[in-house]
């Protein structure tokens, strides 16, 4: 199973964590937030003209993913989702199934993402929420589950507390973290880079090179951090968030902290070796929690070691 944990890409705030198992091979395409606001919770189906909402005020967060897996089904991943929410003490307080929700109607009365990222087949979706009592006060989560020929998408909101800080989740592992390697795929020129990155919202930096199982770089000037370097001098209103990733060897809380170190070091060497402003760059760490290959073979867990940027929201 893939794991989904809402810390990806999280500023620190502190709150339990919400740890989700999605049966398939997933990958999370989009990512906002946490960051206060609003976000409409559907209490009931579509009836005499709308939908019933609950606006949530609070640090909301929503991510998107696309997930692939032979004989997975949408009702699949609804049976899945929820049993896990239960076990985490969450309490469904809604539930419907596309017609019986209100279709088309309760589809688009809903906040639940757009396409490419996001697809619902109006004939085949699921609505899910729930919520949960944490000592800062009631969290909310939405899910929207549906498919698209042979892809499934899961689009989750989490609202919680104004007051709650984010904690890395503990996830229970057997195995050890993984040791960094080569250049783990095609290497962007500095051109690609900068267009990928604004046109996909993210880029792998496939140059880099780490000393094996550390977090420091290896010292060169790499060209993927000196272009990233002109672009956010060239456009200092720009903020981008730098992504660790670790293949699937070890623990959750072993390969989160390192992937955060070795984004934390990408982030110490633009700014201390390239002059960029230190307010234009964060660092996350997310572990194995969202590969891009099987972590089956070596090629797959090689490519999984890896840090992205991502384009934030000009600021």
């Amino acid at each position: 199973m893939a794991v989904l944990c809402l810390s990806v890409l999280c500023l620190p705030w502190e709150a339990a964590a919400l740890d989700l198992a999605f049966p398939g091979a997933a990958e999370l395409v989009r990512s906002t937030g946490p960051s206060q606001g609003q976000h409409a919770v559907a209490t009931g189906v579509f009836d005499d003209g709308s939908v019933p909402l609950s606006v949530q005020d609070g640090m909301v967060q929503t991510l998107t993913w696309q997930i692939t897996g032979e004989g997975l089904t949408t009702a699949t991943l609804q049976q899945a989702v929820r049993s896990q929410l239960e076990d985490q003490g969450y309490d469904v307080t809604f539930a419907c199934f596309a017609s019986a929700c209100g279709g088309f109607d309760f589809r688009h009365a809903v906040p639940v993402g757009q396409p490419p990222e996001m697809y619902v087949d109006l004939g085949d979706f699921h609505y899910l929420a729930a919520q949960i009592d944490r000592d800062t006060g009631v969290e909310h989560v939405a899910l929207m589950i549906s498919r698209g020929g042979a892809t499934n998408f899961v689009h989750v909101a989490r609202i919680s507390p104004a007051e709650a800080v984010e904690t890395t989740p503990v996830v229970l592992s057997s195995r050890s973290p993984d040791i960094a390697g080569e250049p783990n795929g095609p290497v962007l020129d500095a051109g690609e880079l900068v267009a990928e990155l604004t046109s996909r919202g993210s880029a792998p930096l496939d140059d880099l090179n780490f000393e094996s199982g550390a977090s420091d770089l290896s010292g060169e000037m790499y060209p993927s951090l000196v272009a990233l370097a002109a672009f956010l001098e060239d456009n200092p209103a720009r903020r981008v968030v730098l992504v660790g990733h670790t293949d699937a060897s070890g623990s959750l809380a072993g390969n989160i902290a390192l992937s955060e170190a070795r984004a934390v070091a990408v982030r110490s060497f633009l700014t201390r070796e390239l002059g960029v402003n230190p307010a234009q760059v964060e660092a996350q760490g997310i572990g194995f929690l969202a590969p891009r290959a099987s972590n089956e073979t070596a090629q797959g867990r090689e490519s999984n070691r890896r840090v992205e940027v991502v384009l934030a929201e000009a600021g």
